[in-house]
């Protein structure tokens, strides 16, 4: 079967163009937790997301790489089972200290807007779906 993701591609281009270099975290969606739920756990940490793919259950997408690290222990902090390699080893040992996936204060509620065309369509499926 041909999948045609041509959306993807240009949320990629208009991040690295944006942003420059980028990390590609992938997690699976069997884990519990499905690519919006994770979208906007990074977004009430200032952490945007670009470039989302869909590989069967495994979901991935891009952050700055300034932010990769803070991103990282976030995702790990809240029990998201990443599956690429960690880049600060130390992130895989908060989820036993923290076992009820506690997560610091987030600097706001509501997180970062919606800015990109794949935001608002996030946005706008979360609400249509729940």
């Amino acid at each position: 079967m041909f999948n045609l993701d041509i959306i993807s591609p240009i949320d990629t281009l208009f991040g690295v163009a944006r942003h420059g270099k980028m990390h590609r975290f992938t997690f699976d969606v069997n884990s519990g937790f499905t690519g919006y739920k994770v979208e906007k756990l990074l977004r009430r940490y200032g952490v945007r997301v670009w470039g989302r793919r869909v590989a069967g259950s495994q979901r991935s997408f891009l952050v700055k790489q300034s932010q990769a690290v803070w991103a990282e222990y976030i995702l790990c902090r809240a029990g998201v089972p990443l599956l690429s390699p960690l880049l600060d080893p130390r992130n895989a040992h908060y989820p036993d200290q923290h076992p009820e996936a506690t997560l610091p204060a987030p600097w706001t509620e509501k997180g970062l807007p919606a800015i990109s065309l794949v935001d608002h369509l996030g946005e706008w499926l979360a609400k249509l779906f729940g």
